[in-house]
């Protein structure tokens, strides 16, 4: 209260913490498909449409879009190719 009547301004807001996502527990296995895949022939490699249909058909995940694998992917991409 004391410092609410010193100054007419809020103090900042605190940040909020990051959420986990849905696709936190399939992120190591995106990993070791997208490791696999270095070795494969540059055709032959998984897209991440693919990897998409693999994670909710092996792991009963109706609940991965493919827009959160491909946003889940990119990281895993840049990281491996480099």
């Amino acid at each position: 209260m004391a410092h609410a009547l010193t100054s007419v301004w809020p103090e900042p807001r605190k940040p909020l913490p990051p959420r986990a996502s849905r696709l936190d527990p399939y992120k190591v296995e995106i990993d070791r498909i997208l490791r696999e895949d270095l070795d494969a022939p540059r055709k032959q490699r998984h897209s991440t449409k693919r990897i998409a249909e693999r994670i909710v058909a092996e792991h009963d995940a109706s609940e991965i879009s493919y827009s959160m694998c491909s946003a889940g992917c990119a990281p895993g991409r840049s990281a491996t190719t480099t």
